[in-house]
């Protein structure tokens, strides 16, 4: 018998387990459970809403949502991240008696779970394909305003080569030979300290938007192992935070940085040493979003221009809301420790 149960957290190891052996598979960060427990558990609001397909006693599918300290304007807001949504191979498209997907029943009950729990706002981000379920399931779709500015390490890098081969090993090369132009500098990899908070810190939204600052929560961001802090030295050096998961063939992400001066010559600088580390650690790309309230954002994205990252719009945001969702101003820290 199939059977979909929601639980507010916290959880146990028991059942944290339930989500290593299946999610782990399909995100490998998921099969430690020092890193679930630290997501789910060890969040500054100690618990999450979790939902479960259960066949019989085997656990068969689970979603959820991390509650998240998000701000509107100048005001508090609890928005949770739709995380870990999975189904066991066995479960994958079957129907639930009223004939809608389990995915589909699954998710909506997850939400309404969360609603329950005291998250009004539920968010995610996901390729165009998971995002079409959210929607089933009731979410609304919004594209992201923003690209995220790309560079592969590899000519076979991009995981949507296919026809495109032959293009996607030009464009690789040509990254190759403009880094090959870069100044040089050694990134030098450290913890995420107290030194780098600063990085962290997001611009107030508007009345009208609502947003997530990494300063709200920085010692659970930097305590996931994931954010390392990086620096160059010399008269460009600079600082920054980058996202480095110990996965093989993970990709790298530039998330903040500053500099003394701000400038273009600082942000090759930077961004080139990043890249080299990329390459180094067998990362598939480089990548760097630019965000509102980012230090210094307007130069990294000339930056990510002059040595060939390409933008691209490869996910949307999901939202279900108890009431009309305001308008978003998106923050690697929606997303990045995931």
């Amino acid at each position: 018998m199939t059977e979909i149960v929601s639980f507010k957290g916290p959880l146990d190891d028991e059942r944290l387990r339930w989500i290593t052996a299946l999610y782990g598979p399909v995100d490998a960060k998921y099969a430690s459970l020092e890193y679930v427990r630290h997501q789910f558990v060890g969040n500054p609001f100690g618990w999450s809403t979790h939902t479960f397909v259960m066949d019989g006693n085997r656990p068969a599918g689970h979603c959820s949502a991390i509650p998240f300290r998000a701000r509107l304007g100048g005001d508090d807001l609890v928005a949770g991240k739709i995380e870990a949504v999975v189904l066991a191979e066995d479960q994958r498209g079957r129907r639930t008696e009223d004939g809608r997907s389990l995915a589909v029943a699954m998710l909506s009950a997850m939400y309404e779970a969360a609603h329950g729990d005291g998250i009004p706002l539920l968010f995610g981000l996901a390729p165009p394909a998971v995002a079409a379920v959210h929607a089933r399931a009731g979410c609304e779709r919004r594209r992201l305003p923003d690209p995220t500015y790309v560079g592969l390490t590899t000519p076979a890098a991009d995981p949507a080569v296919g026809r495109r081969r032959h293009a996607v090993r030009v464009l690789a090369a040509a990254q190759r030979t403009l880094l090959t132009l870069a100044p040089r500098a050694t990134a030098d990899v450290k913890p995420a300290g107290e030194d780098y908070a600063a990085l962290a810190a997001a611009a107030p939204a508007p009345k009208s938007a609502w947003t997530i600052s990494g300063a709200d929560a920085w010692e659970w961001f930097a305590g996931s192992g994931v954010l390392r802090g990086v620096e160059t030295r010399g008269r460009r050096g600079a600082q920054g935070l980058v996202r480095l998961v110990d996965v093989p063939a993970a990709d790298v992400q530039l998330v903040a940085w500053a500099s003394r001066d701000g400038g273009l010559a600082s942000a090759v600088t930077l961004l080139a040493a990043v890249t080299r580390l990329a390459r180094e650690r067998g990362a598939r790309t480089v990548r760097f979003q630019p965000w509102a309230g980012g230090a210094g954002d307007g130069a990294m994205t000339r930056a990510c221009r002059l040595l060939g990252l390409v933008p691209r719009r490869e996910t949307e945001l999901v939202l279900h809301a108890q009431t009309p969702a305001a308008d978003v101003r998106l923050t690697p820290f929606f997303y990045v420790t995931f």
